[in-house]
């Protein structure tokens, strides 16, 4: 297949769309200072003032793992983990702890990846109060640049790390594709270059393999520093120069060409199997060259990228109507276009299914069908109408906040840039390219159809099919020639228009609204600044205004009830209460039609049951508020019944669950939610024998009872409201709603008591072992005590990092996490650990999870305490410049009183050594300890 974006731009031409005038260059963001050193070496950095007082630096490199040879498979991997592990300025670990000193925790802040194709590294959230700090950071980027030290004890320590990485990792599906990519890549490298590499190769290449690769490939000429948020740009820019005017590339240096990926005369049909895989996926390519990168820069890569973007939009839509129809042969599908699987050379149409049961050809013939019928007869007006409202409405939303966007959004479109040329305007001439662009009426349905049946192939060339099925014994599998044969019949086929669908009518007929409430009382708060209001019909309403994204209101309604006043018969009912609220229809429309209903508008609401509360949860961009006060009202009042749907619903919950237990991933999860709460039924992990007890009717009865009394309930809004046009909805959508009685919540029995020990084994085709340890003890629910215990989990995450992984490499990754964890008028501490082992090195990993628990309830590290206390510091910071945030902390203030926003610095600045030793101590001595250990069998 030729270059698509070519036939679109001669297209756009011939229909008189465009002219050359009106054509031309993207602009670039001229708040970006941009530069390139002599030794080739590229600099953007960006002045960011959201969230003020931080910045994050990035250093990214267009080289990844196909630039290994065949004895180097992994090491560009590899040599990612080693830059965490000794440098010219930071030797050995010293790295981790030293940007722990500045608020950067390794793994949420500090982290790196590695791809085919690029490389990079990061370290975010940096406090900017400090001038040093910052030049610290760009000396670590100069370090990971060409200062890494490569110590051969170090890489021996890191092999162990990155086979448990491998072991990790090693799903059914990365099995599938060590098998099968070099049939999707015949001729090419990228059949034979995952970034994970080989273990063969991991555990045993010479350290100076690692060491060629590191000076070969990392060079200033394929090197970008990336520096966004509060600094100093002109300081950063000059201490870019300086640190990298000594830095040189050899003139015979390597350079880094792009693999290609050969075109194919001949379909590829490619079957996979692996005894784990849960179900069959199934799905097609039609493989046509990549936007080039050099041309990114033009307007015509904005309509290219549109008008794939609305291709799939709308094909994804009718994927989901057709998914809902009792014989369809998929629970779901998405199409998409992009990077061919693993390549940046060559690009896809593509889609792909969950088969149901024995489904796979039939699948694969339904999908490839929808694509042909789109190819042949091309989408309706109505469709393209919904969808370029659902693009404008988006973009929109992104404009509307073009002055809150976060440093890792620009970060990472600067990254983009650098490593594939993808264009970084500023907001304000990206909304207006694009909305003018996409407002041209000559860009209308007849040309996304033309270019439909561009992208969409019924040939053989470059067309590429797949199955990926569960192996199991006596099972008979679809071989290449009926998959052939499948899209041969389906090109032969008489495949009719489809037929759009749509309800053309108002979400919600007003006629039948009631009478206006009123707002009865108001008061305020001016310690977290919010009011209340008290509407006629009782309910409570809270309002907080805040400017942290100009785009975005968030809404939750609660109230006292919730499970917990359900016995064992609802059981079931109640596991998947929130599932099936979710696929219903609202008022007259079912949730295919509300769906389309709801196209153009940012706005959603959604049912939950807790195990004390009903709520209602939702968001909109302020311009469809309005909306989302409806979908509110009818959430109380006017659910109604979609068999369609629930149908749909139960059999890709059925097809998850009936080979779950393959998994030893999810035989782990649900062994530790069955040990931690004493095998209690109400807390059972859902199977396939939930599903038999579930009941619609009664799902929907349960729905009555809990929203029937709307005026207990107390609504939240936090964002960027505009009150005076809010309030006239809160009394017309609200106080309108009936008053009802107040409810309590009924106390349900949580963790189970005691020391509880469940170790088990578990055969996999990969061996995985993996630790779970819960402590908890009842304690009063203060701020004080949930930064005692969040903290101490945090210092227990650190001390099992450095021991488990960094000195012992008996894991690739080990956490701990606290808190207190409410539950109605009472509190839980919990600390729990989470570790999946080296299973030869099991042992040692749960001696060294045990000790560490031990040792800290004795005495704690003065200076982890004190790393672990700026980084929370920083985060109250970041915290407290998030809608989301805030609403966690009314709700909690409402309900309990406490207020843990006001005291929450003063609680942190308190924290000692001793004190969180004693705390740690005491959650210990109240004797609630759960493990749970699987380790594989033979």
């Amino acid at each position: 297949m030729k270059i698509k974006h070519l036939f679109l731009t001669v297209l756009l031409f011939v229909t008189g769309m465009v002219s050359a005038q009106q054509m031309g260059p993207i602009p670039v963001n001229k708040n970006v200072r941009q530069g390139k050193l002599s030794n080739g070496l590229t600099y953007y950095i960006l002045h960011n003032e959201w969230p003020e007082h931080v910045a994050n630096f990035y250093i990214a490199q267009r080289v990844g793992s196909i630039q290994e040879n065949d004895k180097q498979r992994g090491l560009a991997h590899f040599l990612e983990h080693m830059a965490f592990n000794g440098s010219e300025h930071f030797p050995d670990s010293t790295l981790l702890e030293f940007t722990r000193s500045l608020g950067v925790e390794f793994g949420s802040n500090l982290n790196a990846y590695t791809s085919i194709d690029q490389t990079v590294y990061r370290v975010c959230d940096v406090p900017t109060s400090r001038q040093s700090a910052l030049d610290s950071c760009l000396l670590i980027l100069k370090d990971w640049s060409n200062g890494l030290t490569l110590a051969d004890k170090e890489i021996d320590k890191e092999r162990g790390v990155i086979h448990q990485e491998w072991q990790l990792r090693r799903s059914p599906i990365m099995r599938i594709y060590d098998d099968v990519l070099p049939k999707f890549y015949p001729n090419s490298k990228y059949g034979h270059r995952m970034p994970i590499g080989l273990m063969s190769i991991v555990d045993n290449f010479p350290y100076q393999d690692l060491r060629d690769y590191y000076k070969k490939w990392y060079r200033p000429d394929n090197q970008c520093i990336i520096v966004v948020g509060d600094v100093d740009v002109d300081h950063i820019e000059s201490e870019i120069k300086k640190l990298w005017a000594k830095s040189t590339v050899p003139a015979d240096a390597a350079q880094v060409v792009d693999e290609q990926v050969p075109d194919t005369k001949e379909a590829i049909y490619v079957f996979g199997k692996d005894k784990e895989m849960p179900y069959s996926q199934v799905g097609f390519c039609m493989k046509h060259d990549a936007f080039p990168d050099d041309q990114k820069g033009d307007m015509y890569y904005y309509i290219d990228s549109y008008a794939k973007e609305i291709i799939t939009m709308m094909l994804d839509q009718r994927l989901e109507e057709l998914s809902q129809k009792p014989d369809c042969p998929f629970t779901s599908a998405s199409a998409d276009d992009g990077d061919y699987f693993l390549s940046k050379t060559k690009d896809a149409f593509e889609m792909s299914a969950s088969a149901k049961d024995g489904k796979d050809l039939e699948s694969l013939a339904a999908i490839y069908r929808e694509a042909q019928r789109v190819r042949r007869h091309g989408f309706t007006a109505g469709e393209y109408d919904r969808m370029k409202a659902e693009y404008l409405s988006r973009i929109e939303a992104a404009y509307v906040n073009r002055n809150k966007i976060k440093n890792a959004q620009y970060g990472d479109e600067l990254r983009d840039h650098y490593l594939t040329n993808e264009p970084i305007p500023g907001k304000e001439d990206e909304y207006q390219i694009m909305k003018q662009l996409i407002d041209m009426p000559a860009l209308n349905v007849d040309v996304i159809n033309k270019y439909a049946q561009e992208l969409i192939s019924d040939k053989d060339s470059n067309f590429v099919a797949f199955i990926f099925a569960q192996e199991k014994a006596g099972k008979t599998y679809p071989t290449e020639a009926q998959m052939a044969q499948t899209i041969k019949a389906v090109r032969d086929e008489k495949i009719e228009p489809y037929v759009d669908n749509v309800k053309q009518e108002p979400l919600l007929d007003e006629t039948r609204l009631p009478k206006a409430g009123k707002i009865t009382g108001e008061k305020e708060n001016k310690v977290l600044g919010y009011k209340e209001l008290t509407l006629s019909n009782g309910a409570r309403v809270i309002l907080k205004k805040t400017g942290f994204k100009d785009n975005e209101i968030q809404f939750q309604a609660v109230a006292k009830g919730g499970k917990g006043l359900y016995g064992k018969a609802d059981f079931d009912n109640l596991q998947l209460f929130d599932a099936v609220m979710g696929n219903s229809g609202l008022g007259s429309f079912s949730h295919q039609e509300l769906q389309k209903a709801l196209s153009g508008k940012q706005a959603s609401m959604s049912c939950t049951l807790s195990n004390y509360y009903q709520m209602l949860g939702g968001s909109c961009v302020p311009k469809d508020v309005e909306t989302m006060m409806q979908l509110l009202y009818l959430n109380f009042t006017d659910v109604t019944k979609d068999e369609a749907s629930f149908k749909s619903m139960m059999s890709q919950f059925e097809l998850a669950l009936k080979n779950k237990d393959l998994s030893p991933e999810s035989v782990f999860s649900d062994s530790v939610t069955c040990t931690i709460y004493g095998h209690e039924a109400r807390f059972a992990p859902v199977t396939l024998n939930t599903l038999k007890g579930v009941d619609y009717d009664r799902i929907l009865q349960i729905w009555k009872e809990r929203y029937a009394n709307p005026g207990q309930f107390v609504y939240y809004f936090v964002g960027n409201f505009d009150e005076a046009a809010l309030r006239p909805l809160i009394e017309k959508y609200i106080a309108s709603l009936p008053k009802g009685k107040a409810e309590n919540w009924k106390d349900v029995s949580g963790f189970a008591a005691g020391k509880i020990e469940n170790r088990f084994t578990r055969k996999s085709e990969t061996p995985k072992a993996i630790a779970f340890e819960l402590w908890h003890a009842p304690m009063a629910y203060t701020v004080e005590n949930s930064v005692l215990t969040d903290a101490a989990a945090q210092v227990l995450s650190m001390v099992y990092l450095k021991s488990i992984r960094e000195d012992a490499s008996a894991a690739y990754s080990v956490s701990a996490g606290g808190g207190l964890q409410r539950r109605g008028d009472k509190a839980v501490a919990i600390i729990q650990g989470y570790c999946p082992m080296d299973p030869n090195k099991s042992g040692l990993a749960l001696k060294l999870l045990a000790e560490g628990m031990k040792d800290n309830t004795v005495k704690m590290d003065a200076d982890k305490v004190q790393k672990v206390k700026d980084f929370m510091l920083k985060n109250a910071e970041l915290s407290a410049k998030n809608n989301g945030h805030w609403m966690d902390i009314l709700d909690e203030y409402i309900w309990t009183g406490v207020d843990l926003q006001t005291g929450y610095k003063a609680a942190v600045e308190a924290l000692t050594p001793a004190r969180l030793a004693a705390h740690l101590k005491q959650l210990v001595a109240a004797g609630n300890h759960a493990e749970v250990v699987m380790t594989p069998g033979k």
